[in-house]
């Protein structure tokens, strides 16, 4: 009797089939069910970043800490002129950290000698790669710090494989509404060269004194609703006693759209149990996150 019930058991398989050993099926690699994880992403104001903020500890290991969250983290106001602080920042977290850390920087732009700021973008190289460049020109000298545009591409299980993550630090005051509306052709020209599927970040600056609540009517990003804003109006970016939505991450593309959840900001501070005077220490902004599926 068992080894006919043997004998019917192997027949079965025969009949349905087992998955070759280097299979890959709706996430099923050799007989392992594979689940995909979403990559959590970031934008972070680090304010005057450079080699003081980098040559204290404290300071230090809380930046680190903040990077290591993310699977791509774009970090803003990178003002140093020797051009070696922000390298070395990602050498002190890969010599602190499991996996692997790579980064692109962007040339310096400002208009004058205190606002010169470079955009960095940081990875984990076993979730991401990185596929392409774009340094927006701004022929129309709208900006004072040019968007740095990444086209990403995706290691791994997910249903996002490819999109670019625009990097972007409005200057506070009334040129930030020109600057919001400039960046529909900073859209345009990347859909253009690489596709719809779209995240700016960055310090808008758009919320507060510089973006009145009777102005959003003449923000086009705003107004155009192909454009999903991750960060809300209400949330709280600004370190101290303000409560200003100034960091954001708006998705556009239909996938990018489907694929992006969780709109976030990553009070660090209360987190890592920092008094004021600490996390002042660190910057005047959180950074803002949300998972892309």
């Amino acid at each position: 009797m068992v080894r006919i019930v043997i004998a019917l058991i192997a027949s079965l398989f025969l009949i349905v089939g087992l998955p070759e050993a280097n299979s890959r099926i709706h996430g099923v690699i050799g007989n392992r069910p594979q689940r995909s994880s979403p990559l959590r992403i970031g934008a972070f104001n680090i304010e005057f970043f450079g080699w003081k903020k980098l040559n204290n500890s404290f300071i230090r290991n809380i930046i680190m800490r903040i990077v290591r969250r993310y699977d791509i983290i774009l970090v803003q106001e990178i003002r140093d002129v020797t051009q070696g602080a922000f390298p070395a920042l990602v050498k002190r977290v890969n010599d602190s950290s499991y996996h692997n850390y790579d980064y692109v920087v962007s040339r310096r732009m400002g208009r004058k000698a205190k606002s010169i700021e470079q955009y960095g973008f940081i990875f984990r190289t076993d979730k991401v790669a990185v596929k392409d460049i774009f340094q927006y020109p701004d022929d129309k000298d709208v900006f004072e710090r040019e968007p740095f545009c990444v086209r990403f591409e995706r290691k791994g299980l997910g249903r996002q494989r490819t999109f670019t993550f625009i990097g972007f630090h409005a200057k506070p005051g009334p040129s930030t509404i020109p600057e919001l509306n400039e960046l529909v052709d900073v859209y345009a020209e990347v859909k253009k060269k690489f596709g719809e599927d779209v995240v700016v970040g960055g310090d808008y600056n758009a919320d507060c004194r510089h973006v009145c609540r009777t102005c959003w009517s003449s923000v086009n990003m705003w107004t155009d609703r192909s454009y999903e804003w991750l960060i809300k109006s209400w949330y709280d970016t600004a370190v101290g006693p303000s409560h200003c939505a100034y960091d954001r991450l708006v998705v556009n593309g239909k996938t990018m759209k489907n694929n992006s959840r969780y709109g976030a900001v990553f009070k660090f501070d209360r987190v890592y149990r920092l008094t004021p005077k600490q996390t002042r220490a660190v910057s005047d902004h959180y950074p803002v996150q949300f998972y892309l599926y």
